[in-house]
């Protein structure tokens, strides 16, 4: 209640002070949610964007490791209000939704375990804050200075576990400028999305900022039998941020964030298990019990920095906490409904971050960054597959009650060395030593398994594990700058992802082993015709050991949950185009992919038991060809300006397993979006926009899989065409 109360209370000041701040501030203007590009750059030309790719400020175009960048104005502007809907405007992220939760993959590199005990091999950074549960990403892309995709092992600098990449979202930080912004999104599903917030400087050395959210729709999909809608949503979300800088040298940062959603959420439409998939309506089709998803979380973080040290040195701790209650209930009835059940979860992750680092100063010759890591989550687990109707009406079949802990720590170091003017070297190595424990058990009804041909038997098999482990990882690099305009990089990293052990509730816990990854890089960034034209390009190589896989078994069998199945080869290029040509902006983002799993592999045992050879197989969520690009012109309209935009992505097929079914897989598609933009003046406090997205209505998988404990195919969509308008403001 005292949450609910607080995060109200968040957005309400935020609308209140933006009310105060429309009248008393029109002559002041704040860059926001765009502060993470150089306003000075003339329009005719590229601007800079800063970035921390690399743990401190540098320009995106100078900053050795392939990313790609956004700002809190072209997401908005794009719609983009989730990890999920990245995957849009960006060729090299696949997201793939798993009934509440998700995950990602970046040149084909992702972990399919969305268990207690899996980690993500691309996590997702809040203002450097990592959790492993997937349940509140949606609800943090607000207000935002940027969100930076890292491509490849990050795992020297950034976090545990980064083998594929890493998604960073980075907030705006309270200012020393009294401004305010505001914009509401009306659309078809009878959308309302609102966003607020204002930043209040009290003092120089004392500045308050807050920012909220309210995301309403209607679901896309209507679901049939229990008359309901799916996939919709329900979001608020209030944030709180005060900055202060009490004496020279000291600066500190407190945030406060509450979420909560109450929601159908995504939901999977089902069909019997086929090698040919049977979809005659992807907007409406029959679930037989409810499905909802519901979350309050509270994160606090903090950040505290002191660089008055001796020889320079800055020393920064950043920690922060993260509470989450998410329940979720799944549809997991037979075909027809002939036997009605939902299978509830139930989880309450708690999660630690801290992080202490010391810094030389970043423009010297020689630069030097080091620091310990911690991190500590304690979950526990309170769900089951429940009988809804027919002799054993509200039993369950199966049920896990789990407690589990994880544990990570880390000491890490990265050096950089200009050998010349033009040339830098760098060189960096993490040590980790995770570990993992789980108490608790599974209670099997073998009564209510056999639908009543047993007798009330009940098999409880413990659930317990424990795993340590520990790995170095590395950071090799060299790179060149012949021009202030043009860099050139080469670089070698190793990454590492801890292992765990099974889910399966109806066997002892089986341990499986970390992932690691060697990967190779080199690419070049460049801007030519005075800041018109940037080219950027990257090559990669990289060798995949253990690689993890998910599969479903059924719930009586001891067969497989996770599992290493062998080793994996992958490789491609990535290329950026951006070029103004007058009023004329075009863009273009490419990734080419071959990520395979090597011919040595051999037989792995599917969710229904069946031994089946993956040598050679694509690795999942891995298209061969990603394309995405735009083009846009901005007309002069009195005193502002007019602009039209058509954008869109292009992927070829890829699969979501590693058994490359055909009824798992997702065949080429293209989806477009246009938008129409009017600002009354340039620069000036309002814009209008009106948009389609996916004006094609491409129906697009989310996630395809084989379910074995319902012995059907489960199939979610990504968003059909939506259309509206938007009004955004600044002052």
């Amino acid at each position: 209640m005292m949450r609910t109360a607080f995060s109200t209370f968040l957005m309400s000041t935020a609308a209140a002070a933006l009310a105060c701040a429309a009248q008393g501030a029109a002559a002041q203007t704040d860059a926001a949610p765009q502060a993470s590009t150089d306003s000075a750059a003339p329009q005719n030309e590229l601007g800079e964007i800063v970035v921390t790719a690399n743990r401190v400020a540098s320009s995106a175009q100078k900053t050795a490791t392939a990313l790609t960048v956004y700002s809190g104005n072209d997401l908005a502007s794009a719609g983009v209000a989730s990890v999920q809907s990245l995957q849009t405007i960006d060729p090299s992220v696949n997201v793939t939704s798993s009934t509440g939760a998700a995950y990602v993959a970046i040149r084909g590199i992702a972990s399919t375990d969305v268990t207690e005990i899996g980690d993500p091999s691309v996590p997702i950074a809040r203002d450097g804050f990592f959790t492993n549960r997937s349940f509140s990403i949606g609800t943090s892309m607000y207000d935002l200075a940027r969100v930076e995709v890292l491509k490849g092992p990050q795992g020297t600098l950034f976090g545990r576990n980064s083998t594929g990449g890493l998604i960073s979202i980075i907030t705006q930080k309270p200012t020393n400028d009294r401004s305010a912004y505001g914009s509401i999104e009306v659309g078809n599903y009878d959308t309302v999305n609102v966003e607020a917030g204002v930043n209040l400087p009290a003092s120089d050395k004392l500045q308050f900022r807050f920012s909220g959210i309210s995301r309403r729709r209607d679901g896309y999909r209507d679901i049939t039998v229990i008359n309901a809608e799916g996939d919709d949503e329900k979001t608020l979300s209030g944030r709180g941020q005060v900055a202060f800088q009490p004496f020279d040298g000291f600066s500190g940062l407190i945030s406060y964030q509450h979420d909560a959603i109450d929601a159908v959420g995504d939901l999977a439409l089902q069909s019997p298990i086929s090698t040919v998939p049977s979809i005659t309506d992807e907007k409406r089709f029959p679930n037989y019990q409810p499905t909802f998803t519901k979350l309050n979380g509270d994160r606090i973080r903090w950040e505290f920095s002191y660089d008055a040290l001796p020889m320079g040195l800055t020393l920064t701790y950043a920690g922060g906490y993260d509470n989450q209650k998410w329940r979720h209930a799944l549809d997991a009835s037979s075909l027809g409904g002939s036997i009605e059940r939902q299978f509830l979860q139930s989880e309450s992750p708690e999660t630690w971050n801290h992080e202490v680092r010391l810094s030389t100063p970043q423009d010297g010759r020689f630069t030097l960054q080091t620091g310990y890591f911690h991190f500590d989550e304690k979950n526990t687990i309170d769900s089951g597959l429940l009988i809804r109707s027919g002799a054993f009406a509200e039993q369950y079949l199966i049920k896990f009650d789990y407690k589990v802990k994880t544990q990570s720590d880390a000491v890490f170091g990265h050096a950089t060395y200009k050998l010349t003017d033009m040339l830098k070297a760098s060189a960096g190595v993490r040590y980790t030593w995770d570990k993992k424990d789980r108490e608790g058990q599974g209670v099997l009804n073998l009564q209510v398994a056999s639908n009543g041909a047993l007798p009330p038997i009940i098999v409880t098999t413990p659930g317990n594990g424990s795993i340590s482990q520990h790995k170095p990882t590395y950071h090799i690099g060299l790179d060149w700058s012949p021009t202030n305009q043009n860099l050139v990089y080469a670089k070698y990293d190793t990454g590492y992802k801890s292992g765990g052990f099974n889910s399966n509730g109806s066997a002892p816990a089986v341990d499986y082993a970390p992932e690691n990854l060697d990967a190779f890089e080199i690419g070049t960034k460049n801007r030519f015709l005075n800041n018109k034209l940037q080219f950027n390009a990257a090559a990669f190589y990289q060798q995949y050991k253990g690689y993890q896989a998910s599969q479903t078994t059924a719930v009586i069998s001891s067969g497989s949950g996770t599992f290493n199945i062998g080793s994996a080869t992958i490789y491609g290029a990535e290329a950026q185009i951006v070029a103004l040509l007058g009023g004329l902006r075009a863009d273009l983002n490419g990734t080419w992919l071959h990520a395979n799993f090597s011919d040595s592999v051999g037989s792995v045992r599917d969710g229904a038991g069946v031994v089946r050879d993956i040598s050679g197989n694509r690795l999942p969520n891995a298209p061969r060809l990603s394309l995405t690009g735009g083009l846009e012109y901005v007309f002069p309209i009195g005193d502002g300006t007019l602009k039209p935009r058509i954008d869109g992505k292009y992927s070829s097929a890829f699969y979501y397993s590693v058994f490359n079914d055909a009824d798992t897989r997702q065949g080429n598609y293209a989806t477009g979006n246009i938008s129409l933009t009017w600002m009354p003046q340039v620069d000036g406090p309002l814009e209008v926009q009106l948009f389609v997205r996916n004006f094609t209505d491409e129906a697009v998988y989310a996630n395809a899989s084989r379910n074995f404990v319902a012995n059907v195919n489960t199939y979610q969509f990504q968003a059909p065409r939506t259309y509206g308008g938007r009004l955004a403001f600044h002052f």
